[in-house]
């Protein structure tokens, strides 16, 4: 049976669900690994002469060796735990802000070259790949490479740019931050007159700039390995995310044409996975918007009868026991 490691935080709900899965369907052992509780846990190991396993501490409690491993969910590596004011599981007798954060970054850097050293099984996502498409523009290109349609967009910080790249779109134009902040979270908005008239504000940050495209029927696809499932959200809000109250979700059938550019997209990426989110015109034209590596999906199957936890836990396996593997 296979072995399979989640890498995420405390408190996932995704990962023990899919860990469930696992047992139930494939009767594989399934670890999980919350990052934000290594600096506690006095179980990593790593020795250059290998005389000493490559361990990592797991939920169970117990050191793993990483080499038993068929596959990796790199799910939610370092996350919102590793960032203040969120305190990982340090000693809480340790206060000196400057100590935790060696504490921290020696424990995230440790973990982190012990996988990429000793672990030889198949990654969902590699932590190179995953990092890489999290950027927005990144993804933006790859989209367009993809032949996807893919709003105008500036990432700027410059004023003049800004006004006249607004202009050409009669203001029709949404703003979004590039990374954000998970303290934070922030919404698109539409840019207004006030925005614009303000050379400090254009000018405190670089901000994604694009062009807004009408309608209220917006595409999430849940891409595991060649396998897309999407569901259609349909929302009069800006950013459904923050309205899901009021939305509703529905299964949707992808053209095949848009499956072939989707797929390649991950290629182009590196991934093994995504979610992507669509939005479609009001004559039914699919825009690109984004893709998130490692994407929130149980809210979907919660929402609708689409199933997700089991065809994702059946393409772990499957990435666990295929032939092809990604090593480090």
């Amino acid at each position: 049976m296979p072995h399979i490691a989640i890498v995420t935080v405390a408190n996932d709900i995704h990962a023990y669900t899919v860990r469930k899965e696992l047992h139930d369907r494939h009767g594989a052992t399934c670890d999980i690994v919350e990052t934000d509780q290594l600096p506690a846990s006095a179980q990593l190991s790593w020795a250059l002469d290998g005389h000493t396993a490559p361990t990592v501490p797991t939920l169970a409690g117990k050191p793993t060796d990483v080499r038993t491993w068929d596959a990796v969910w790199y799910r939610r590596p370092g996350g919102v735990s590793w960032r203040p004011p969120h305190r990982p599981a340090v000693p809480e007798d340790i206060t000196d802000e400057a100590v935790i954060d060696v504490i921290i970054g020696d424990s995230r850097a440790t973990f982190l070259g012990l996988l990429l050293d000793s672990f030889q099984g198949a990654w969902v996502s590699h932590p190179d790949c995953t990092r890489s498409a999290e950027n927005k523009i990144v993804q933006l290109r790859a989209a367009q490479r993809a032949g996807l349609r893919v709003p105008r967009t500036l990432v700027s910080q410059d004023p003049a740019t800004i006004r006249a790249f607004c202009a050409s779109l009669d203001q029709q134009v949404l703003v979004k931050t590039v990374a954000g902040s998970r303290r934070a979270p922030l919404t698109p908005g539409m840019v207004d007159a006030e925005l614009l008239a303000s050379d400090r504000a254009l000018a405190l940050s670089p901000a994604i700039y694009q062009e807004a495209v009408p309608g209220t029927c917006h595409l999430r696809v849940q891409a595991f390995g060649d396998e897309l499932i999407a569901v259609m959200i349909r929302s009069d809000a800006l950013d459904w995310r923050f309205a899901l109250a009021t939305s509703t979700v529905e299964p949707y059938t992808l053209s095949a044409d848009l499956q072939r550019r989707l797929r390649q997209v991950l290629q182009i990426l590196g991934l093994r996975m995504g979610v992507f989110d669509i939005k479609l015109t009001p004559r039914g034209e699919p825009v690109w918007l984004e893709v998130n590596p490692q994407g929130q999906f149980l809210f979907v199957e919660g929402m609708s009868d689409t199933s997700l936890a089991a065809p994702f836990a059946d393409f772990l396996v499957r990435e666990a026991n295929g032939p092809l593997r990604v090593a480090a």
